[in-house]
């Protein structure tokens, strides 16, 4: 760990050691948000925190505001997830008196985002909760506090997790292994890897490796979180990946790579709204390309925006003129209400003007 990230990580592990105290003797719970159009990074940063927390004796859970992707199902967190926006019985519980099996919600922690906005249908209720802990890596995110540690450079949120974890174990004088379990580590290393793009993107730094070194002792199998992060394939989403990427387009000299795939192409090949996650870092690996954009239209009419850069791009600054967000390299948007080819020539048109 870098010796600039000791403090931050140190402050944010005693609030989270204060927060379990507090909420026990409540007798609440604590809930874990992250952010909608759920990723490897904030699902597992998410679900590692949740279970170390649910280590030190809190009852805690993920808010998670839309179903887990298939390709996440390897993680085994199913008993972490809480979906507050179906129609159980547990979740018309939660609606009507904010609480879950009988306990109050009392505390919220939000990793890989800061706002509710971008939490979707749960944003509602982090926000109505002003007991709070933010831990994030998005340099989109300029507001500082206490209660938030926020670090653009990490690699990830799922890095920064793990080293509150190891200041958790340190301050109460515990082992790492007591703390940071099997679950946890998986959790952390599939973080890792997805927002390094297995450890091979600009923002992998050394720290980031013996990170990933420390969570294998842990019990984090590598080859089984990149296999199905990475290389496990459905037919229908192999062939929806494969039509996809005839339909790039290039503008300006090849530095702009752009594919708009409409949801009938999801539907000719039975592919879910993942089918696509490969697209666009392939696109921005072809020689010469600067930016890659891709645009998805969901089942419900949305339409979901991935921007990959290289060097002077700047994806986030991009990304936030649709109200998205994300990383330098890296952001993304969603956009309601719109016509997906409509919204293709506009994101077109303003990309080519920028370069």
């Amino acid at each position: 760990m870098k010796d600039s990230y000791t403090e931050g990580a140190t402050r944010t592990a005693s609030n989270l050691i204060q927060a379990v105290s507090d909420v026990n003797a409540k007798g609440g719970v604590i809930l874990v948000f992250l952010h909608k159009s759920v990723d490897g990074d904030c699902i597992g940063s998410a679900c590692g925190i949740c279970q170390v927390l649910r280590t030190l004796g809190a009852e805690a859970y993920v808010m998670m505001p839309e179903e887990l992707p298939e390709k996440m199902e390897f993680l085994n967190v199913e008993g972490l997830l809480f979906h507050p926006l179906g129609d159980t019985p547990e979740a018309k519980e939660f609606a009507s008196n904010r609480t879950i099996n009988g306990k109050p919600f009392c505390f919220a922690v939000a990793v890989d985002c800061a706002e509710g906005d971008r939490m979707g249908g749960c944003g509602e209720i982090f926000d109505s909760c002003k007991d709070n802990i933010i831990i994030d890596h998005h340099c989109s995110v300029l507001t500082r506090a206490d209660n938030m540690w926020i670090v653009p450079e990490a690699s990830s949120a799922c890095e920064l997790c793990f080293y509150v974890s190891c200041k958790i174990a340190e301050l109460l004088g515990k082992k790492r292994e007591e703390v940071i379990s099997t679950i946890s580590a998986r959790c952390f290393m599939a973080g890792m890897v997805t927002d390094t793009g297995r450890f091979t993107y600009k923002n992998t730094h050394s720290e980031t490796l013996t990170a990933a070194g420390e969570l294998m002792e842990l019990g984090a199998d590598v080859s089984s979180v990149c296999y199905n992060l990475f290389d496990r394939k459905e037919k229908g989403k192999f062939m929806l990946s494969a039509e996809a990427r005839s339909r790039v387009e290039f503008y300006a000299d090849g530095k702009f790579a752009f594919v708009a795939v409409p949801h009938d192409l999801f539907v000719k090949h039975g592919a879910d709204s993942d089918g696509v996650d490969d697209v666009v870092s392939s696109m921005r690996d072809i020689d010469g390309v600067e930016v890659a954009i891709v645009l998805r239209e969901l089942e419900s009419g949305e339409i979901r925006a991935n921007v990959r850069s290289q060097n002077f791009f700047d994806s986030a600054a991009f990304a936030e003129t649709y109200g998205g967000g994300g990383h330098v390299r890296a952001a993304g948007f969603t956009v309601k209400d719109a016509d997906i080819m409509t919204l293709a020539e506009d994101v077109k048109a303003k990309v080519i003007e920028r370069l």
